[in-house]
């Protein structure tokens, strides 16, 4: 019986061993990843230099702006998680993730440079 068990084990997993990814694969999944890390990284570090343009500009609106951000945030959050669910626990689901992000970083963005004008 452990035999077959083994058998068995064995022929549903081979045809995935061949699945695994090459050093030269990993190093590009990898700089893939970094590349979309990065983008939302700087994505969310000009929209925070936005909003604290915004609120030196609108001294008034301060905690208005500021609870607009957290709210903005925790939407952003859940919306890039939506958005990638197809992807979740793919190779694809990092860079997905930040994409959105960015994205949605710089959209956020977008809307505090209008209050500024």
């Amino acid at each position: 019986m452990k035999i077959f068990s083994a058998i068995l084990v064995y022929t549903l997993v081979s045809p995935y061993a061949s699945a695994a990814f090459t050093e030269t694969e990993r190093y590009q999944l990898q700089e893939i990843n970094e590349k979309y890390i990065r983008k939302a990284e700087a994505s969310k570090i000009l929209l925070d230099k936005k909003v604290q343009e915004t609120i030196q500009n609108l001294p008034e609106q301060k905690n208005k702006i500021v609870n607009l951000k957290k709210s903005w945030d925790k939407t952003i959050e859940k919306k890039c998680h939506l958005f990638i669910f197809e992807s979740i626990n793919t190779d694809a689901e990092i860079a997905r993730e930040n994409d959105c992000l960015a994205n949605e970083y710089l959209s956020e963005m977008d809307f505090f440079e209008r209050l500024n004008k």
